[in-house]
């Protein structure tokens, strides 16, 4: 049986810019176009409802922005994806189109390629956002009860005592959310460790346009305030605020709670990437002894193998010498003990890396511990 196609509405009050989207998608998606923002939001309503929406920034009447916050405010069309499609690039820009709710942003002139993987991505995400709902929705009321007993510094000071317990940035990244979440913040972070960035969000999964924010927001200053948002970097740790409290005495007290915690997350951070460097040394001083090892067993082979050969062409070489027979003795006896002393050093070594492996294995152990 076919599978049913996905389905796309794209929202452009351009007819060239419809048609050269359309022409690029109805090989694989199921197509709907509309010309301003009203149509869109009535089809957006529409059984069956689009899967994507393409919605261009300019537009008459209602804007794109203003569209897709208006689709985020219906709870029929809320959890729809939205990709922005703009002619500008300006982080200022990309961040309206995130606080309205955009997933994703496309600059035009649209490249065909990241057309399709953007949507294809999209899909993939919804798919993805719909089965952590129930998950998130558990943990932010666990979140707020833990607010309610603790207090806002006792919430600090729980994340102090919790972070000790995190043994992967994966972890540390998670309960950092779900911390700022205990106060009612909803917030995304970005973790760029020494061997990969990542991010964890109080709506997962994080979207490409959050990703690209963070990346964008990382230099903007240790705390910095952008209209009712927060941007706080420590390190290599970045976390995006959206919608402070407008109340000037609690938004301070957050946001000095919020910096506390990421000084804490900060040092924990350094401390697990050290793990995470002494395991790696570990691991690559286990590959090189298993490595050295080997070497060991193939140069005593390979030395046992021409020493016989040189007591062999010595034996062979008495006959035509016309030496006695204590004369030959005593001539092998000077072979054989030359013989069993490189026999003696090679051991010697193999005892050497049998000792550099039980450091090895301390240091595992350790590191387990």
């Amino acid at each position: 049986m076919t599978e049913e196609k996905k389905c796309v509405l794209i929202v452009d009050d351009s007819a060239d810019d419809l048609h050269i989207l359309m022409e690029n998608l109805k090989q694989d998606y199921a197509v709907l176009a509309a010309t301003s923002g009203e149509k869109a939001l009535a089809l957006a309503t529409r059984d069956p409802q689009p899967d994507v929406i393409l919605l261009d920034v300019m537009m008459p009447d209602i804007d794109g922005y203003e569209t897709c916050r208006q689709l985020k405010a219906n709870p029929d069309t809320s959890d729809l994806d939205v990709i922005f499609i703009s002619a500008h690039d300006t982080t200022e820009e990309k961040l309206a189109g995130y606080n309205a709710g955009g997933s994703d942003y496309l600059i035009k002139p649209v490249q065909p390629s990241e057309l399709l993987q953007k949507v294809k991505l999209a899909i993939k995400n919804k798919q993805a956002h719909s089965e952590v709902l129930a998950g998130q929705s558990m943990a932010m009321e666990t979140a707020m009860t833990a607010m309610t007993s603790l207090g806002e510094q006792g919430v600090v000071l729980d994340f102090m005592r919790r972070s000790f317990a995190v043994s992967s940035i994966e972890e540390l990244a998670r309960l950092i959310v779900e911390v700022s979440s205990s106060y009612g913040l909803e917030n995304t972070v970005q973790i760029c460790g020494s061997r990969e960035i990542i991010y964890a969000s109080t709506h997962e999964p994080v979207s490409p346009l959050e990703q690209e924010l963070l990346v964008r927001l990382k230099d903007a200053g240790r705390l910095r305030e952008i209209k009712d948002d927060l941007v706080a970097n420590f390190g290599a740790i970045t976390q995006l605020i959206l919608g402070m409290p407008e109340d000037e005495e609690k938004r301070g007290r957050l946001r000095d709670h919020i910096a506390v915690l990421l000084e804490g997350a900060e040092a924990r951070l350094q401390v697990l990437e050290m793990d995470l460097e002494l395991a790696q040394l570990v691991k690559d001083s286990n590959k090189a002894l298993l490595h050295i090892g080997n070497m060991q067993k193939e140069q005593k082979q390979a030395a046992m193998q021409i020493m016989d050969n040189v007591v062999e062409r010595m034996e062979t070489s008495f006959f035509g010498m016309g030496l006695t027979e204590e004369q030959e003795q005593s001539l092998m006896s000077i072979v054989q003990e030359g013989v069993d002393r490189s026999l003696d050093n090679l051991d010697r070594g193999a005892r050497i890396d049998d000792q550099l492996h039980a450091i090895v294995h301390r240091l595992e152990n350790f590191l387990q511990n």
